[in-house]
């Protein structure tokens, strides 16, 4: 029995799949070292085209047995599970030919037409059919097939690699003004979801050297914290202390507790227990005036040294809690260099008065010359605005300050910066 009368009542692609496969295996061990080169360019993009025609044939065989549910009849789950075992397939890769072989039947007869040919790849067809699946709901049939269209033509010319790039901007090509309400919506969702995950902890070393901080902010508020944190975190300008000795870690830290300070002298904070949030802090008498001993924080018990005390109440409310007439009494604070005593300290100093420093007036405390806890007065002559940094640099002693008669503060440094000590001020109040 020849061939031929083997072929009868066979459909044609059978035919012809066993006719390919025979002369295939008949043709392919003759020797190609005669082969011109041209030739063998041509016969590598013939062979590439003959594949994809291949491979068109078995996704529409495919197809059919899966509309035939196939897989039921030899005991499979289902055609992939078919693919897995009979063609000894990846079963993740079978999965993609089943999904495949549906999309070019219902929904991609360009590329469907363009695979025929011959003229792209089944790895082509692939990126196609991801990119059209992977559209907004909101993309209807009429931008579907201008983007299937889009698509097969880039196939013709891009590998499947650039076809994916290609593919996630074909939306701005066919229907740009769809693309931007896609766009704006896809961003409104991303933020709120990554609103939703900014988190932030407090943990505290167990040793009491101080607290960590670790969380995660979303874009918007990543940015509007940076734009509040950069402009405290500059490197101070050289001053007659010298250069910046703080790391960009340090300053950033710093800064953060400088915007925290000035959120809570604002006011704008919500009341808690009747009153705006504050820092409440206890020490003796003896030791507040005398600089011995500690402090502690009353929120969380935290000790500080009697010193760091003796800087905060330069610019605090300060109030008395003990027994009077045998009772508990808590005495009304006194807040110093407020209302118009700090605007005339403002006007005067202009910033910190130390050499060399431009930080601005919103920056600075209020820094009793002569300590008020030793009779120094609450005035514009024994006062002086100091930035955070160098109010603790006066506060650790070397430096000294004093009012010059014409009314500037002067300071005059530690030996090992000047040996003759002579008294400097801030060029910026030089009159």
């Amino acid at each position: 029995m020849d061939s031929t009368s083997a072929d009868v009542g066979r459909h044609p692609f059978s035919v012809l799949v066993e006719r390919i496969r025979v002369r295939l295996a008949e043709e392919s061990g003759a020797p190609l070292w005669s082969t011109p080169g041209d030739e063998i360019i041509d016969l590598l993009v013939s062979l590439e085209s003959l594949k994809a025609q291949l491979d068109a044939v078995q996704l529409q065989v495919i197809r059919e047995a899966d509309r035939r549910d196939l897989g039921a009849s030899v005991g499979a789950t289902g055609t992939a599970a078919l693919l897995s075992s009979l063609l000894r397939m990846r079963p993740e890769h079978a999965r993609a030919a089943v999904k495949l072989a549906n999309d070019l039947d219902t929904a991609l007869p360009l590329v469907q037409l363009a695979l025929n040919a011959g003229e792209i790849s089944a790895d082509h067809a692939r990126v196609i059919a991801k990119t059209i699946r992977d559209l907004p709901k909101e993309a209807g049939q009429d931008v579907r097939a201008e983007a299937e269209q889009v698509l097969v033509e880039h196939a013709r010319v891009f590998d499947p690699k650039d076809l994916t790039g290609l593919g996630k901007a074909v939306l701005n090509v066919v229907d740009p003004d769809l693309a931007d309400k896609v766009l704006a919506k896809k961003l409104a969702e991303e933020e709120a979801k990554a609103a939703r995950q900014s988190e932030l902890s407090l943990y505290d070393d167990p040793d009491g050297s101080g607290t960590h901080i670790r969380g995660k902010l979303d874009p918007i508020a990543a940015d509007r914290f940076r734009t509040a944190i950069e402009p405290l975190s500059k490197p101070m300008p050289t001053t007659a202390d010298g250069l910046d000795p703080r790391s960009p870690a340090q300053r950033r830290g710093e800064a953060l507790d400088e915007l925290v300070r000035r959120y809570l002298n604002s006011g704008a904070s919500p009341s808690q227990g009747g009153e705006k949030p504050h820092i409440v802090v206890t020490i003796t008498d003896e030791d507040l005036v005398n600089g011995t001993g500690l402090g502690r924080l009353l929120r969380t018990g935290t000790y500080v040294s009697a010193r760091t005390v003796q800087e905060w109440a330069c610019d605090a409310k300060v109030s008395w809690f003990g027994n009077r007439d045998g009772e508990v009494a808590l005495s009304d604070g006194t807040r110093f260099f407020t209302g118009r005593l700090r605007k005339l300290l403002e006007l005067r100093d202009r910033g910190c008065a130390f050499p060399g420093c431009d930080r601005p007036p919103a920056w600075c405390h209020g820094h009793h010359i002569t300590s008020w806890l030793t009779g120094g007065p609450t005035t514009l002559a024994n006062g002086a605005l100091l930035c955070g940094y160098h109010h603790r640099l006066i506060h650790q002693g070397a430096w000294q300050i004093r009012i010059a008669e014409d009314g500037v503060p002067e300071f005059t440094p530690p030996e090992w910066i000047d040996p003759n000590r002579n008294p400097i001020r801030n060029q910026r109040l030089r009159t």
